[in-house]
């Protein structure tokens, strides 16, 4: 049903018979078509590769953004194709035992995430999209200010390859993308490493089948056409989805065009708060003078530096537990008597000055490890 209109005539998915199913048996309809990666055989049928690759990504997109009820396995083996009577491609999806969906929040979510990062290039209504998608952790514990420096430069990058200003990543030759990825970890090596000890990121289970319906897409359309890129299809889709972002068509144009003259509402709030805002900031400032504040600041280079001492002192440990128990062990083999001397116990104490030296180049490693995880951020030791 909800692709059951004149503009989505080119999709088609098998009746279901009522009167001839049961509990154990479901009776669809018969609809052969050339398998989607089939090539050869669609040109041959006299439809364009190309075009189908656009209305495969373009369907999925529908359900994600618009419907919230989208196929999870879209494989090749469930995905075919058949010339249309207008002579126009249309796509047939097969077996639906693997279906799901998401909520309105999550929907609108997702159309924020796109419109924040094709059209506004705004960072924070792509971080604060990734929050309501569940995609990214809340609380104190968080860098958020590291997750939109990263995504700034992401959102950068690729808005220059959209206006044709830079290149794809599949268009760029390996050793410009080693080149890239070592200047990119020398400006953010910060918040790279930030990021990395937080993991703010997480997947909810529905965005596995997400992406990996995603992957199954991908991979039919650079099948069907050696030029083809989701990110490419997704821009001018994006206009038939403005009346998902704000409610209606007309909202979202005025609220994109009241961004870029300040006449937003919050705009507007902004100028009649002002002055009290400005206010409260005397105040704080007051307050921070007199002592009656304090600032809790994260310091990365020290967080880093107790890392390395606490691996440092581990192996200081481990030595001086080896020594105190060889020196013991050697001591009570020439002077000791009696029980402490025996050879149960000797063998104990050596063996447990053996695990302890053992450690100690282990933590080295460790040491080593972590001195070279720094480094490739750009960040000296320290």
């Amino acid at each position: 049903k909800n692709f059951d209109s004149p503009k989505f005539s080119h999709i088609r998915v098998p009746k279901v018979y009522p009167d001839l199913t049961t509990e154990k048996i479901l009776t669809m309809e018969f609809c052969p078509g050339i398998k989607i990666t089939d090539k050869s055989a669609i040109l041959a049928a006299g439809m364009d590769p190309a075009d189908l690759a656009r209305k495969s990504a373009e369907s999925f997109l529908e359900q994600l953004c618009r419907h919230g009820f989208f196929h999870s396995d879209p494989h090749p083996g469930n995905v075919a194709c058949e010339k249309g009577p207008n002579g126009e491609g249309r796509i047939i999806f097969y077996d639906f035992g693997m279906m799901d969906s998401f909520g309105a929040v999550e929907r609108k979510g997702l159309v924020d995430f796109f419109f924040a990062l094709y059209y506004d290039a705004d960072v924070k209504d792509a971080v604060n999209a990734l929050e309501r998608l569940g995609m990214l952790r809340t609380g104190p514990d968080v860098d958020r200010i590291a997750v939109e420096k990263v995504g700034k430069d992401f959102i950068d990058r690729f808005q220059q390859t959209l206006k044709g200003e830079g290149e794809w990543e599949d268009q760029i030759s390996e050793e410009e993308k080693k080149r890239i990825n070592r200047k990119r970890r020398k400006e953010l090596g910060e918040e790279f490493l930030s990021l990395n000890a937080d993991s703010p990121f997480i997947f909810p289970p529905t965005w596995t089948f997400v992406f990996r319906a995603f992957f199954s897409l991908d991979g039919i359309g650079k099948t069907l056409d050696p030029k083809y890129d989701l990110t490419k299809i997704t821009l001018p889709y994006l206009k038939e989805l403005l009346d998902l972002k704000d409610g209606s068509a007309v909202k979202t144009s005025l609220m994109r065009l009241g961004k870029r003259v300040g006449l937003r509402p919050i705009d507007i709030n902004q100028f009649v708060t002002q002055p009290r805002k400005t206010a409260k900031m005397a105040d704080i400032t007051t307050r921070l003078e007199q002592g009656d504040f304090k600032l809790r600041v994260r310091a990365l280079e020290v967080e880093r530096m107790m890392e390395r001492n606490k691996i440092t002192q581990k192996n200081i440990f481990h030595a001086v537990i080896s020594c105190m128990c060889l020196n013991t062990g050697v001591v009570c083999a020439t002077l000791g008597n009696g029980i402490i001397s025996s050879k149960p116990m000797l063998r104990f104490i050596f063996a447990a000055a053996a695990v302890a030296a053992v450690k100690v180049p282990m933590g080295l490693l460790d040491l080593k490890k972590l001195d070279a995880y720094n480094a490739r951020y750009g960040v000296k030791k320290v």
